[in-house]
């Protein structure tokens, strides 16, 4: 028997926290099944409260829950989860990290003993915020990642992984993929056979390994406050077809190109190029799943005349072919 401590704080989401319990419980149901003699369940879930009392979720129903006694009283989980909240900016994450204070002391107390330490989505901000992923490799809900990054330099953040281990810990990425973290977690402490017959009775993907696929520059839930940057992103994107220099934008905007080049990186995150083929990437997966044009026209659309070097690019931020990824996501091309 296996002890499952899953610790639960803020405005949890609903979903991801009982998928979880659904999923072990799924496990003893199979477990029972094929070991009829067997005297006990595999897994003991229990949901742990900073508080002890029971959490409500971000669609206002509540999950019974208990607290620890004492700091110590985690050691007895064989396994922890950080739960995810919601959370779509900074204030909304500084008050789930204020919910969640009292369980970091338990938390890095078991992450001492070098048992499974497991988070998705939001929660492994909550992990990076405890100092527990300082200088290991990790990933985070893609539609943060921006966030993570500047608050957890510390951090080797892997966004090209659906699910990343790091020795004890485990971390996964938006809220779904707490499937494929759960799969991974019963691998660890029952064996892989078990979590492919999960696969196979849940219906959960164990070949899903990327959330690149899935990412869009649509969502951008923090936004800086420099409005020659704003100005210089809404003219990139006016016209993606457009070819144009460093010196151009520069001289367009009235501002040198090495405090372009920095003012952009301090606002983005990154190059103004950089952000630029982003862009026509995310214009092309657009096209592609909304349209039926051939990939020439949708790369001469973007701005590329090189079929060959913006499939390259595209495999390279999506971790697909151009065609692979109409495949997956236009529905119009299913039936």
């Amino acid at each position: 028997m296996k002890t499952i401590y899953i610790l639960a704080a803020g405005n949890v989401v609903a979903s991801g926290l009982v998928s979880f319990l659904d999923v072990f419980s799924f496990c003893n149901a199979y477990w029972r099944r094929i070991n009829q003699d067997a005297k006990e369940d595999l897994f003991h879930c229990h949901v742990i409260s900073a508080d002890g009392h029971n959490v409500k979720t971000n669609q206002g129903f509540e999950v019974p829950a208990k607290g620890l006694t004492h700091p110590d009283d985690i050691l007895q989980a064989d396994a922890v989860i950080l739960a995810s909240a919601f959370v779509t900016d900074r204030s909304e994450f500084q008050a789930f990290l204020t919910d969640f204070e009292p369980l970091i002391e338990p938390l890095s107390r078991f992450s001492a003993a070098e048992k499974p330490v497991a988070a998705y989505c939001s929660a492994t901000l909550l992990l990076a915020a405890s100092g527990l992923l300082n200088q290991r490799r990790a990933t985070t809900v893609w539609w943060l990642s921006e966030m993570f990054e500047r608050n957890f330099k510390d951090v080797k953040l892997c966004m090209d992984s659906l699910v990343v281990s790091d020795g004890h810990i485990h971390t996964a990425g938006a809220t779904t993929s707490n499937l494929s973290l759960a799969l991974h977690l019963i691998s660890i402490l029952a064996g892989e056979q078990m979590a492919q017959q999960m696969a196979k009775i849940l219906l959960i993907d164990p070949n899903r390994s990327s959330q690149q696929p899935f990412m869009t520059m649509a969502i951008n839930p923090e936004q800086h406050k420099d409005e020659l940057i704003h100005n210089v992103q809404r003219w990139m994107q006016a016209d993606l077809s457009q070819h144009w220099l460093l010196d151009d934008i520069a001289d367009k905007f009235a501002v040198g190109k090495r405090t372009l080049i920095r003012r952009f990186k301090k606002a983005v995150n990154e190059t103004p190029a950089s952000y630029m083929q982003r862009l026509r990437v995310d214009e092309a997966k657009r096209l592609l799943e909304t349209t039926e044009l051939a990939i020439e026209q949708i790369v001469e659309r973007v701005g590329y005349e090189d079929v060959s070097s913006f499939r390259k690019l595209f495999i390279q931020l999506t971790t697909l072919s151009p065609r692979a990824y109409r495949q997956k996501f236009n529905t119009h091309t299913c039936c």
